[in-house]
């Protein structure tokens, strides 16, 4: 029999309610199996014309799950049969005859009440992918934007942070893929509560705590203060290190958070920052900041406002650029790193303020719990029909504007919609931030060298980055934890009460779960750190254990990668059995670590939460990164004891023309297929924002290429036909794998295991 029902509606199945349709779909980049796929829709489409008068929304053929229902099928005979009153089979029989199929059909069976099943010539489909097929680029980019990872510039980066920079650095790689123009942002929230609470420990904290921080003898405050900043990075991104300027901000944040609750009056200093933070700095730099600090430490007087703005700045920055250093390591870079406090000082909010009044889309409330407040009426929207209170707050009774209200302005700017009267763009300055380059798509970013440009916003709009031009996305992806659904709803309808109902649909909201630790991730990082965490007896019997900066309960980014690497390299030594470490044991263990994040990240469906077990990370069996790293290493030896034994390698081009006519048994040739559905699943993927179906994907044709290693053995065939048909299959899964792990899923192939 057949396969599916109905008659297709695209790259594949919704994963849930989130999916989105992709704007990629018309104007994917061809591939051999997804040419013929295409033409043999429109060649049906034709014969559906012709024969019987119908011409069809869309016509989709679908990978059966077993090669005796074909290489594609068509299921739509069968609601068709209701449309045009005859028997689903004689439609396809109809259909089959009369059909002008591309010539890589080999042939068409019928099957069941009417399922038209396609079979491809497994030949010309081998040597055509072998020959590098046909691409085509797409005649105008679609730009996209993605904005992804967005920590507050308060502390290092911790686990649950790796969770948004991997999935949203997966996005941007298979969108690119795909044919897109993206452009990866950063959001820097450099004005927000969490850099003022460093900066109030910095001002307001015991000299007494601010010193055991620190690790030196107490002393005066703004002495404390010039150290403290002295351990932020200047104008480079430095080295990764678990302790650099953000772990010291780190260790200073929860004595912030622990000192509210103990005096709830200490709060007062929290808004007085924030006050400062907002007002701005002009134009002094850190030294005179300092300065400034130290002349108030002295004189016992109130601290400058704008340095109080200037150490907030530089707190933030510093912040930044180790960030940026963590984020390296597993190769995820950026475009640019917008800066709320230049979305403040450059009045986006007052200008999407002016077009939410003219569109009558805001109000001022003058009574009742709101009274005094702007708020925006989500009542006559079906998202919002059944909340108990539809009003959304944008700016407080105090004046002060909620998160909410800055992420619309940002989002209508990111959108190309923030408009002067004049019409033309609200826009920023922009200037350089740092030089990056990336030898490799899986290596890491390496920063201060190289001819790639971050760059980052400014309030000054004369600053300009030659050749560059920021926002105005088509479609715009945020990539924010699932419980900022809320928020990202009322921005989406905001972009729509303004009038823009595409570019709200436009507006994608890539939600994800956060990330938890199971107890033994717990305990091997409470060993290999010698920190414990202070976890209860009932608190490690949960299953996973969830993290908590606040309370001081979390695991550094960092520190965890570092854990990972060093659990890595042991796991390479324990296979070898008392060989002892190799040289290159740090560059293999740093692959498997990275490959290992990178794939469970993937692996786990956003919308699960993710809880980390090292054991199960780092296993080379099973549905895990070192299994398909494993499995891309294996097939690059094949090549090289090929080239070894026999003096041969990858297909040259006459051997790929022997190759006309062959016959490919089946378990070989489903290799093949499933290699050549990379776009489709690609696509698929995209399209559902779901990166387990990509993940799926990659486990299923290594499994399916370990399988042939021992049915279909390489070296030791003698008969050349033979080998040479296994050579080719084997070519395309090691071109293949190099593409989804390195190029997809940003994972690196080690050169040996």
């Amino acid at each position: 029999m057949g396969v599916g029902s109905g008659t297709g509606t695209g790259a594949g199945p919704e994963t849930g309610r989130d999916a989105v349709e992709s704007p990629l779909d018309g104007w994917r980049r061809d591939m051999p199996l997804e040419s013929v796929r295409k033409r043999a829709a429109e060649a049906l489409e034709a014969a559906l014309e012709v024969e019987f008068e119908h011409r069809p929304d869309e016509v989709v053929f679908e990978v059966p799950p077993r090669r005796d229902l074909g290489d594609l099928a068509w299921p739509g005979a069968l609601p068709l049969a209701r449309i045009l009153k005859q028997l689903p089979r004689q439609i396809a029989e109809t259909l089959a005859e009369k059909t002008d199929w591309p010539e890589e059909i080999e042939r068409v069976e019928i099957a069941g009440p009417g399922f038209l099943n396609l079979f491809l010539q497994r030949d010309r489909i081998l040597t055509k992918i072998l020959a590098g097929g046909r691409e085509e680029e797409a005649d105008a980019a679609f730009k996209t934007i993605v904005e992804h990872t967005n920590i507050n510039p308060n502390k290092a980066a911790h686990i649950g942070h790796l969770r948004n920079a991997v999935l949203g650095d997966i996005l941007v790689r298979c969108l690119r893929h795909l044919g897109a123009d993206v452009e990866i942002q950063n959001y820097i929230d450099d004005t927000g509560v969490q850099v003022a609470d460093v900066v109030v420990g910095l001002l307001y904290l015991p000299e007494t705590e601010l010193a055991e921080a620190l690790g030196v003898e107490p002393c005066r405050r703004d002495e404390l203060i010039e150290k403290i900043m002295e351990r932020a990075p200047d104008d480079v991104v430095p080295d990764a290190s678990t302790s650099d300027f953000d772990d010291l901000c780190w260790d200073i944040y929860p004595r912030v958070t622990a000192r509210y609750q103990s005096d709830p009056d200490f709060t007062a200093h929290r808004v007085e920052v924030l006050h400062l933070i907002e007002a701005g700095y002009g134009a002094i730099d850190l030294e005179q900041a300092l300065h400034l600090l130290h002349g108030s430490v002295v004189a016992g007087e109130d601290f400058s406002g704008r340095a109080v703005a200037r150490l907030a700045a530089a707190v933030a920055e510093g912040n930044v650029r180790c960030h940026l250093a963590t984020m390296a390591r597993l190769g995820i870079p950026y475009d640019l790193l917008p800066h709320e406090s230049d979305i403040l000082h450059l009045g986006f909010w007052s200008r999407a303020f002016e077009l939410l009044e003219e569109a009558s889309a805001i109000r001022l409330e003058e009574d009742g719990k709101n009274a005094g407040c702007w708020v925006m009426s989500l009542a006559s929207s079906p998202e919002f029909a059944d909340m108990d209170d539809p009003d959304k707050i944008l700016v407080r009774s105090n004046g002060t504007v909620t998160y909410t209200g800055k992420d619309i302005a940002y989002q209508l700017w990111k959108l190309g919609l923030l408009l002067d009267p004049d019409g033309s763009r609200h826009d920023f300055g922009y200037r350089s931030f740092a030089r990056w380059e990336r030898a490799a798509p899986a290596d890491p970013v390496s920063y201060n060298t190289g001819d790639e440009d971050l760059a980052r916003t400014t309030s000054d709009r004369s600053e300009i980055l030659p050749g560059s031009a920021f926002g105005a996305g088509e479609q715009v992806y945020n990539v924010i934890d699932v419980r900022q659904s809320y928020p990202q709803k009322v921005v989406k309808e905001a972009v729509r009460v303004l009038g823009h109902p595409e570019a709200a649909d436009s507006s994608v909201h890539f939600a994800y779960e956060m990330v938890a630790l199971t107890p033994a991730a717990v305990r091997v990082i409470e060993e290999r750190t010698e920190h414990s965490f202070g976890l209860t007896d009932e608190e490690m019997a949960k299953s996973y254990i969830e993290m908590s900066g606040r309370r001081g309960i979390g695991v550094k980014a960092d520190e965890f990668l570092d854990v990972l690497t060093d659990a890595a390299e042991d796991s390479i030594v324990d296979r070898l059995e008392g060989a002892g470490a190799p040289a290159d044991v740090a560059d293999r263990a740093r692959a498997i670590a990275v490959g290992a994040l990178r794939y469970l990240m993937a692996r786990q469906s956003r919308n699960r939460v993710l809880a980390f077990d090292f054991d199960e990370a780092l296993a080379f069996e099973g549905d895990t990164g070192p299994y398909l790293q494993y499995s891309a290493v294996r097939a690059k030896k094949i090549f090289a004891k090929l080239e070894e034994r026999r003096g041969e390698g990858r297909l040259s081009t006459d051997e790929i023309e022997k190759l006309t006519g062959v016959e490919i048994d089946d378990d070989l040739w489903e290799l093949v297929l499933q290699c050549a559905r990379r776009r489709e699943v690609v696509a698929q993927a995209v399209a559902n924002l779901e990166f387990s179906l990509l993940a799926q994907h990659v486990h299923e044709i290594a499994q399916l290429f370990h399988r042939l290693y021992h049915a279909h053995p390489v070296v030791p065939e003698e008969n050349a036909d033979k080998r040479r048909l296994r050579r080719a299959v084997f070519t395309i899964f090691d071109t293949e794998m190099k593409v989804l792990l390195e190029e997809l899923l940003g994972i690196p192939i080690p050169v040996e295991m």
